[in-house]
């Protein structure tokens, strides 16, 4: 029998935002996650409107709002949306002291589709440390819904894993850009309203659990407060596959002590890298199409939790491909491994405390217990996984919840890899939360899941 990791309150990460020129530059050997204070950390879940006029600030420093530190980036006179690194829109210069979560800061209208009514809204978040800070979430919704009709809400999480500011799901849809607009419009057109989120934040800290699941839960809030519904009886339903499933498993483990009064009534996750540890021992070797995934992960982390080390424990080579990989969209480098990346003497990143604690931390599970009713999926193409996450962790975390009292639904596509399960994935998750939404009843599966591989956190080695 597998030890159950007990669940935790929510404890706000209070170590203050330094601001950052180069990520890969000082030497700091030593990493604290939750020190210091920064002024307000995560709250109860109160909401208020702030502005919602579109004037334009510069960005200048504060505690625990910094911008994306990003290459220069323009548009050389091309028609079409500036890049969230020159667009105005996406910049705030004052206090967020005394802001909720949630809280609306600046709105504006864009063009989607036809049969949906699109806004942007800069609003109030949480980051990894406890800090305010600012992201973007995209609404749309239904032309055609009358007066009567009760809202729903469908978050859905896209997979978009950027280090660079160009593939934000804002940028990407109001450019043109983004692929997933029949996706989208499926619900829209169903009569549910789906918003999408920048859930990486301001600094595109890819992989990065809790703040991914604060932001997605601050979009729900300041979507609800946008068009005027209610928390506690709006439905809504969250949807993510890889990297979308990171934002939307954290987002299920917070909510209850994060931001209790949403009505979440249920959440579909597929491809979910559980165990970052396993996750990367799976992807290093030459073999796998996914080691471009390795300096995501760590440059990810690094930027979530302020760490500007990284450099000190790379080669001449690992340093070269992360600071190459800082204004990409992540897995842009193939046939890396950690011995091509790491110095000899740290070839084993499991006994490097830096990377311990971030990595313990990123663990699905240890966060919170999600309320549920959870539909979770996953590829099986080899003896281990989809050829990115691990199957068996995926197994033991839909087994943690099953022993925590949730409702679950688990599903293994047998020989599909990580893109090939998405299809099954997607069109499953749709229906589970179209159900959910139409208050269905839900078929719990947990009698026939049993145990998967330990996710119990490492023990951090002795600096």
């Amino acid at each position: 029998m597998h030890d159950i990791p007990q669940e935790r309150p929510n404890e706000p990460r209070l170590r203050p935002r330094l601001r950052r020129g180069a990520l890969m530059t000082s030497a700091i050997l030593t990493f604290g996650i939750g020190v210091a204070a920064c002024g307000a950390g995560p709250s109860s879940p109160g909401i208020a409107i702030r502005s919602s006029t579109t004037t334009t600030t510069a960005v200048t420093s504060s505690t625990c709002l910094n911008a994306l530190t990003q290459a220069p980036s323009t548009n050389a006179g091309a028609p079409g949306p500036l890049l969230p690194t020159t667009d105005p829109f996406y910049k705030w210069s004052e206090s967020l002291a005394h802001d909720e979560p949630g809280t609306i800061l600046r709105t504006r209208a864009v063009a989607f589709a036809q049969g949906a009514k699109t806004t942007q809204l800069l609003y109030v978040t949480t980051d990894e440390l406890g800090c305010r800070t600012i992201s973007v979430v995209t609404v749309f919704q239904p032309l055609d819904e009358s007066d009567s009709a009760a809202t729903r809400i469908f978050s859905y999480q896209t997979s978009y894993d950027a280090l660079g500011a160009q593939c934000d799901p804002s940028y990407t849809l109001e450019a043109g850009t983004e692929g997933e607009s029949g996706f989208i419009m499926s619900f829209v057109t169903a009569g549910d309203t789906v918003i999408m989120s920048d859930y990486q934040g301001e600094d595109a800290a890819y992989g990065v659990g809790q703040l991914s699941g604060y932001e997605t839960l601050d979009a729900i809030r300041a979507a609800e407060r946008w068009l005027g519904v209610p928390e506690v009886s709006t439905p809504v339903g969250m949807l993510g596959y890889s990297g979308g499933a990171v934002a939307t498993e954290f987002a299920s483990e917070l909510a209850r002590t994060y931001a209790p009064h949403l009505d979440i009534v249920g959440v579909a996750e597929g491809g979910i890298p559980v165990d970052l540890f396993h996750n990367l021992t799976y992807i290093d070797t030459p073999d796998s199409s996914w080691t471009g995934q390795i300096p995501s992960y760590l440059d990810g982390l690094a930027r979530g939790f302020d760490v500007r080390d990284l450099d000190s424990y790379f080669t001449p080579q690992g340093i070269a491909v992360a600071n190459a990989d800082q204004t990409q969209c992540s897995g842009t480098f193939a046939g890396l491994t950690t011995e091509q990346l790491f110095k000899s003497k740290y070839q084993d990143i499991e006994k490097i405390p830096i990377f311990v604690r971030a990595f313990d931390k990123q663990i699905m599970s240890r966060s919170g217990t999600p309320r549920g009713p959870l539909f979770i999926g996953n590829g099986l193409s080899d003896s281990i996984g989809d050829g990115v996450t691990v199957t068996q962790d995926v197994q033991e975390l839909a087994y943690t919840y099953c022993h925590r009292g949730v409702p679950v639904e688990f599903h293994v596509y047998n020989g599909l890899d990580h893109d090939q399960a998405g299809t099954p994935f997607f069109a499953e998750g749709q229906a589970f939360l179209t159900q959910r939404f139409e208050n269905l009843p839900f078929q719990n599966g947990c009698a026939d899941i049993g145990p998967g591989n330990s996710i119990a956190p490492i023990p951090v080695p002795a600096s």
